[in-house]
Order: structure tokens, then C-alpha cells, then sequence
């Protein structure tokens, strides 16, 4: 969710002052209550020289080959933790991306892991990988607070589907990564853990609101992670990192256990989704697999996603390229010219490239979005500022981002039939064009900009002073009419990692991965470890 409404209406960050940021990561878990960990390695032959191999393997690898080795019985489920609690110890602190650990249960899964494997047990998909999880996704005996202080000491006794679905499959989740308040913004920072910083550059965004996620990412403390999205929080922390990210198409997997809504709530809520992320296209498809084992479909018995028969051929793709918005949401220079650069590959393939866009102005489709998006976040008020806020409405003097956070259900229908609408203009799209090309956000990762409320912050976009909101244009596109988006790194503007988001049909998940896949080759950038991990 993109932000938080305060006092009488009144937008902003956080709910109350901040209080003081902590350089590091302050962990609140049952257990322990230092991040810092010290590995016990006096009974293990070797273990020193695995522990570097993998520190140099965690710096640029992707989860598939990792998982290939762990298979192969070329590393251990105890040595690649090892290796990552090590990493964490060395650059953690720079980043304050992982916020809650459960290393000793985590060493003992581990370890009965490995067991397993020595013994030719089938240990799943993931194959007893080690992994961090966004903190919002409930974790069973792990603290999940999600940003919030009201829940700095919430230890679920069950784990979402999502963390159930990963560890069915083998994984290990031995941490939690940072989020906004609530998973409320695009930048990363709350008052229980602080603020995560970019590992390309600390004095930029990591974005948000799964920043501790990308971040986690692109340090190697994990290789494969599990995102939410309503308003880019997959995709702009994807791009400002450097890493993969995939917005399924709404109601594909199951929210159940995603905070917000509160602990124990069945329901889910109307725009968001759940999705992976990961060091490549190949490991988005192995935690979509797994996520798609618990809750996919809404339960619908025997629903699949349509398969993908070989590799995609540019040559034959079909490319609508929207790479700028002057008039809602201008794109800076270099990050419009990365997303042309990415249509060149498809032209220089064979493939076709137009300017195609959906029959409905862009105006109304992002008024849509605006509409039904500050409805399903007002939903989840507490009821005494969801009165203050109708009442500010019944008196005239009311914005509009608060007036559509207390719509009333006519006003909603109207906007839920603008859906349907815009759903059937990107259907009648997709009829010629096989994925839309388009920015992530306006610019690369910007400086930290918390200071101010959410809706009174501006960024700069090529020395021009714009509205913070305009994040919400591109991120918005695929939202509002439930399309999935899959984020690639496609370059750099100004030593920063830059991504394209690749905007496909409603339930093209495979295909916009084997097309992402295609595009990947063709690019030739994939995953670079960040300044931070490599010293350069």
C-alpha cells in the first residue's frame, strides 16, 4: 500500500513522531536480541573454505544454481546458511535490510536437511534452502510486526500460505526483511527497525514496500524472496535494486496470513497481490511454482496456469512500447531510454514495436486506479479515523485521496465498472500485441525522502520538481485491471540499476517469464551484485 492517512485525514508517513533511527538492525524476536551472530564452526572439517567458495558464489548466483549444488551434494543447507549469516554480519549493518532472525531453528533445519540428503531423501523443490521472507508474511514462532509498533511482538503461532507454500517445498526461513509501516510507502523506513538503505548507494531509497526484500536480495543474504504488491511494492524496489520481480495477476496466489489486513483476518483485500522475487528469471518461476502449491486460484479445484511450449522468438513478438507520460507522469531521460533500448532488441530481432495503448485515456485509467486503491486502503481504518474521515468529507473540505478512502458502495461500483471497463480495453490490446514495455517509475533510486507526509513529498525528475504520487501512474497500469508485471534489469542512469516492467494478459504468468527470459538473452545484463558486496 502506498500510504498511511493520519490524524483528521491528514496524510502522512507514519501515524505519531518518529522515533530514533538505529544505524543497524534492531531485531525483535522471542529469542535473541542482537542481529550479530557467531557461527560455531570448531567441529566442522573444512568448513572455512566452503564458507569463502560460497561467500564468492553468493556475491552474483542465482537460487536455481545454488539449489543445483545443494542437490549434487556440492555444499550443505548448513554451510550456504552459514555463509549467508556471514554476509549478513559483514554488510548488514550498512543496509538494515534483514530485521528478525530464527538462525538456531533455522541451523537445526538445516542440519536435518542435510541428513535427509545423505540419506537419498526427496527434500522438495527448494531442496532445503536458506532463505529471508518480506515482514509481512507471517512466520510461525518468528516475530512479524509488518513496520507496525502495535505489532513489534506479534509471533504467529501459523504461517501464511506463502511461508507455508515455501517451506512444503524445502526452504528454510531463517529471517525476516524489512517493509514500511504497514507495507505503506515506496521508500523503506518504520519506527521498530528503521530505515533500509540501497546497497548501490546508502544515501538513496531502497524502495518499498518490499525494500528489505531487494535489498536482501541484492546482498546475497538470500537468493530467492517473496514480495506484495498494490502500488509497485514488487516491482520499484526490483528496479531500484537491480533485481527480478513478478506481479501476478490479481487473485492468482492466495494473501492468506499477509499483513495488513490484522492477524486473523480470511478476507482478501481488492488490488494486491503476492509474488516472487528473485536473482533471475529461472528463480521467479521456481518460488511461483512453489507459491502456487497452497491457496493458488482462489482453491478452484484442477486450475493451472497455460504452459509455454520452447523458447520465446523475438523475431515474432509483438511489442507496444509506453515509455513516457508528459502530462501525469513524466519519465526521466535515461530511464526512458533504457525501456526503448529493450523495444530495439525486439526490432533488431525481427519482432514488431508499436505505440499501442489500451482504447481508454490514460487520465481515467489512473483515476481508476486512484479510486479503487484509496477505497481498499481506507477499508482498513481504524473506525474512529474512518468517522473523523467521513465527517471531513460531509463537510465539504475534504481531498480528494480522502473523500475515495471513505467511498461510499455507489461510488466504489462506479469505479469497480471503470474496471471492468479498462479490463476489457487492455483484453482488446492484448488481441495485437503480445506485452507492453514500460518504465517501473519515473527515475532509478531516489535520495531518502521521509521527512515529509506521503502525499506533500515531491521528487526530481530531470531537475523538474514532481509529485511524490507519480510513482503511483506506472505502478498503477497493470494494477487496476489485475495484469501481471514482470520487472528486469535492463541497465544503468547514473551507476544505478535500472529495470523495464513487461505488462502481459491475465493469467500469461509462464509466457511473460519465457518472454522476460528472451528479452534477458538478448539485454545480456541479468543480475550485478550491487558496489556494496564487491568493493568496487
Amino acid at each position: 500500500m502506498p500510504f498511511i492517512v493520519g490524524r483528521f485525514g491528514r496524510p502522512t508517513a507514519w501515524v505519531g513522531s518518529p522515533r530514533r533511527w538505529v544505524a543497524g538492525p534492531r531485531v525483535a524476536r522471542p529469542t535473541t536480541a542482537r542481529l550479530r551472530v557467531t557461527v560455531d564452526t570448531a567441529s566442522c572439517v573444512g568448513h572455512d573454505d566452503a564458507v569463502a567458495d560460497l561467500d564468492d558464489l553468493l556475491t552474483s548466483a542465482d537460487a536455481s544454481s545454488i539449489v543445483a549444488r545443494l542437490r549434487a551434494g556440492e555444499v550443505s543447507s548448513v554451510e550456504v546458511l552459514d555463509a549467508q549469516l556471514d554476509r549478513l554480519d559483514r554488510f548488514g549493518g550498512a543496509v538494515n535490510a534483514v530485521i528478525a532472525l530464527d538462525a538456531d531453528r533455522a541451523r537445526a533445519a538445516a542440519t536435518a536437511a542435510d541428513d535427509a540428503r545423505t540419506a537419498g531423501q526427496e527434500l522438495g523443490p527448494l531442496a532445503g534452502l536458506p532463505i529471508t521472507l518480506k515482514d509481512v508474511f507471517e512466520t510461525e514462532g518468528l516475530v512479524t510486526c509488518a513496520g507496525s509498533p502495535a505489532l513489534a511482538e506479534h509471533v504467529p503461532a501459523d504461517d501464511a500460505d506463502a511461508s507455508a507454500a515455501l517451506k512444503n517445498d524445502g526452504a528454510i526461513v531463517y529471517g525476516k526483511t524489512n517493509v514500511p509501516l504497514l507495507a505503506g510507502d515506496h521508500q523503506t523506513i518504520n519506527d521498530v527497525h528503521g530505515l533500509t538503505r540501497n546497497p548501490w548507494d546508502p544515501e538513496r531509497t531502497s524502495g518499498g514496500s518490499s525494500g528489505g526484500a531487494a535489498v536482501a536480495l541484492a546482498c546475497g543474504f538470500t537468493t530467492i524472496e517473496v514480495g506484495s504488491d498494490i502500488g509497485g511494492s514488487i516491482r520499484e524496489p526490483s528496479h531500484f535494486n537491480g533485481v527480478y520481480g513478478l506481479k501476478p495477476t490479481q487473485g492468482l496466489l492466495s494473501l492468506r496470513g499477509h499483513i495488513p489486513p490484522m492477524p486473523g483476518s480470511l478476507a482478501p483485500g481488492d488490488l494486491g497481490v503476492v509474488g516472487p522475487m528473485g536473482r533471475s528469471i529461472a528463480d521467479l518461476g521456481l518460488v511461483l511454482d512453489s507459491l502456487l502449491g497452497i491457496g493458488a486460484f482462489g482453491g478452484v479445484p484442477g486450475a493451472s496456469l497455460p504452459s509455454v511450449e520452447g523458447p520465446i522468438d523475438l523475431g515474432g513478438l509483438r511489442v507496444a512500447l509506453w515509455h513516457d507520460q508528459p502530462d501525469l507522469a513524466p519519465v526521466a531521460g535515461g530511464v526512458a531510454e533504457v525501456a526503448r533500448s529493450v523495444a530495439a532488441a525486439v526490432d533488431s530481432a525481427g519482432g514488431s514495436v508499436s505505440d499501442a495503448r489500451p482504447s481508454i485515456e490514460a487520465a481515467s485509467l489512473h483515476e481508476t486506479y486512484l479510486a479503487l486503491l484509496t477505497a481498499a486502503i481506507g477499508a482498513g481504518f481504524p473506525p474512529k479515523l474512518f468517522d473523523r474521515m467521513v465527517a471531513q468529507v460531509d463537510a465539504g473540505d475534504a481531498p480528494s485521496h480522502v473523500r475515495t478512502s471513505v467511498a461510499r458502495f455507489k461510488d466504489w461500483a462506479r469505479a469497480d465498472e471503470a474496471r471492468h471497463q479498462a479490463i476489457a480495453a487492455w483484453h482488446t490490446l492484448f488481441e495485437t500485441v503480445d506485452v507492453v514495455i514500460a518504465p517501473v517509475a519515473p527515475t532509478v533510486a531516489f535520495p531518502h525522502n521521509t521527512e515529509t507526509s506521503y502525499w506533500d513529498r515531491t521528487t526530481e525528475v530531470d531537475g523538474d520538481t514532481r509529485a511524490y504520487t507519480e510513482l503511483l501512474f506506472w505502478a498503477g497500469l497493470p494494477t487496476m485491471p489485475g495484469l501481471p508485471s514482470l520487472v528486469i534489469p535492463a541497465g544503468e542512469v547514473g551507476g544505478l540499476p535500472c529495470g523495464v516492467q513487461l505488462i502481459g494478459p491475465k493469467w500469461s504468468e509462464r509466457r511473460l517469464l519465457a518472454i522476460g527470459a528472451a528479452l534477458d538473452a538478448a539485454i545480456g545484463r541479468g543480475f550485478v551484485p550491487p558496489p556494496l558486496v564487491t568493493g568496487s
